[in-house]
């Protein structure tokens, strides 16, 4: 955004504009005092809600250069953080530069350079307020406004598709690429990866790698989609309760990664009951394809666009609640969705259904539109009681009921 030094000068020169806001930054014993944390994420949320920005922290509203002390600039930038962190939501990730920079007197004057791109998403201040940036300010969106823009990020068009703010190619694992693709495509990996839109090209001209290739090929997909991952935690009783807790993990990693360790954690912890009349027989709780499937469903076809929201796993001792981002869409219900095909995340799911499970050595997605009779079907048959979806909100979620001991059928 702004390159070189040069660069930062002839903007304190112009003035505030689209692109860039002054602060001066007054300091108390512990932290910063003056802007407060809801002007300053105000700021970042303007910048993140048009198409991006800087703060210059150190300067008067005139791009007079005011400086900040260097002994207290750790403090800063931690106040920064913590609130483009705790104010913004969803949580905004700046780059946070240094710059000295020729105050008045003819001394230099330490400024932070704080850089925030172009949202993903559609952000707010913790205190409910949206605004963006016009010109030299930042404004309250309207509601049309607001519409128009939650249909522009990730609403009204594939947002799968999108490129990732911050995501350059070499955030893509190559082996995984190699896996994919093969070590030595017949055309060059660059456009390999345009024509595939593992890569597409942002509005700025710059290659970004786009959420469905970020989630099936990326070294760290959560370093730049914080919340898409899996939050597991398993409970020996039937209910949310701290005191029950067996164990709780955040599955990370690319979307195959994620599915097959929550598909091998329930594995792990589900009861298996046995009974030995002649040889042993087993009666595990749950149909693992079937469970293997709804994990596959919940990560394939969440609403990645959902800000701060992530699949959320729980294994109680009667069942299991799975909990991914996203409403239906119009055309779906929870009564049709048996029997209709709907495909939220067509690219993620394209890359799905060419990868092989670790665990299984099949595809992921192997049939289109079977998956949720699936999951209810070989449920029912193995526990003798149907799963149940429900809407809670902007969250589907699916409880699959544990099959009972063969040790309590006799009791």
């Amino acid at each position: 955004m702004f390159e070189s030094k040069s660069d930062i000068l002839d903007q304190l020169r112009a003035g505030e504009d689209a692109t860039a806001e002054f602060k001066e930054v007054r300091l108390g014993d512990r932290s910063v005092i003056s802007p407060n944390a809801e002007d300053f994420a105000g700021e970042c949320v303007a910048f993140a809600n048009a198409e991006g920005g800087a703060v210059f922290l150190g300067v008067d509203d005139a791009g007079v250069v005011r400086g900040l002390p260097e002994a207290r600039v750790g403090d800063i930038e931690q106040w920064v953080v913590n609130v483009t962190t705790q104010n913004c939501e969803p949580p905004i990730r700046p780059v946070i530069r240094k710059a000295l920079l020729p105050r008045p007197e003819g001394s230099d004057g330490l400024v932070l350079v704080i850089e925030v791109r172009r949202g993903l998403y559609v952000h707010r201040t913790s205190g409910g307020r949206y605004y963006v940036r016009v010109g030299s300010s930042k404004r309250d969106l309207v509601p049309g406004e607001l519409a128009r823009l939650f249909q522009q990020r990730g609403r009204a068009f594939v947002f799968d598709e999108q490129p990732v703010p911050g995501a350059i190619r070499e955030d893509l694992d190559q082996a995984s690429l190699d896996a994919f693709f093969g070590a030595q495509p017949v055309i060059p990996w660059r456009q390999l990866l345009l024509n595939t839109r593992v890569v597409v090209v942002d509005e700025d001209g710059k290659e970004r790698a786009s959420v469905a290739g970020l989630l099936a090929f990326g070294r760290e997909p959560q370093s730049c989609l914080p919340s898409a991952y899996i939050e597991a935690a398993v409970y020996r009783g039937d209910r949310l309760s701290s005191a029950d807790l067996v164990h709780a993990d955040q599955l990370r990693g690319r979307a195959d990664q994620q599915i097959d360790e929550a598909t091998a954690l329930v594995e792990r912890f589900m009861l298996k009951p046995a009974r030995k009349p002649a040889g042993r027989e087993d009666f595990p709780q749950y149909d693992i394809g079937a469970l293997h499937e709804a994990i596959v469903n919940a990560v394939a076809h969440r609403d990645y666009s959902l800000g701060g929201a992530k699949i959320r796993l729980f294994l109680f001792a009667d069942r299991l609640e799975l909990y991914s981002a996203g409403s239906l869409p119009n055309t779906l219900t929870l009564e049709n969705m048996a029997f209709r095909v709907f495909t939220r995340n067509q690219l993620l799911v394209s890359f799905l259904s060419k990868m092989k499970s670790r665990r299984t050595g099949r595809a992921f997605l192997e049939s289109r539109g079977e998956g949720v009779r699936r999951i209810l079907e070989d449920s029912e048959r193995h526990t003798g009681r149907r799963p149940e979806y429900r809407l809670l909100g902007e969250e589907l979620l699916l409880t699959i009921w544990a099959k009972r001991s063969p040790h309590e059928e006799a009791e």
